[in-house]
């Protein structure tokens, strides 16, 4: 029951230190990531899943599993670049496959960065690049 009503305080608490943000939140005190941690271990003990303790406490999977480890979460996170308007090369290639023998054509999309879409038009793939600003 004790419980049940620190996890009730800790929702509260989570709830405020979000409030006001667009994403993301404030960083969230030791005291609470230790409740935290031992909520989930005590979840595992029980039979259910970091998952379903991040679930109950209101924070995301991998926040939890970060203070598991006894990390704060976010810590490997990258500021974010900026956004440059060089061009990037990309390449596209085509190969035959079953769409295109009967008559659609697609193509597959390699990023520099080794990510690999396949299976879009060729109107697909120029909508997607759009999108990500190449």
């Amino acid at each position: 029951m004790e419980l049940e009503k620190e996890l009730e305080q800790f929702r509260q608490e989570a709830q405020r230190l979000k409030a006001g943000r667009r994403s993301g939140s404030l960083p969230f005190p030791e005291a609470l990531r230790a409740f935290a941690v031992r909520y989930a271990e005590h979840t595992v003990a029980a039979g259910g899943t970091v998952t379903d303790a991040a679930q109950k406490l209101g924070v995301s999977g991998p926040t939890l599993y970060e203070w598991r480890k006894g990390r704060p979460a976010g810590h490997r996170r990258a500021k974010p670049a900026e956004k440059s308007a060089a061009l990037v090369p990309v390449r596209v290639s085509q190969r035959p496959t079953e769409a295109a023998v009967a008559g659609l054509q697609q193509v597959a999309l390699v990023a520099p960065g080794g990510w690999r879409v396949e299976g879009l038009t060729l109107e697909g793939a120029a909508q997607l690049l759009g999108k990500l600003g190449c």
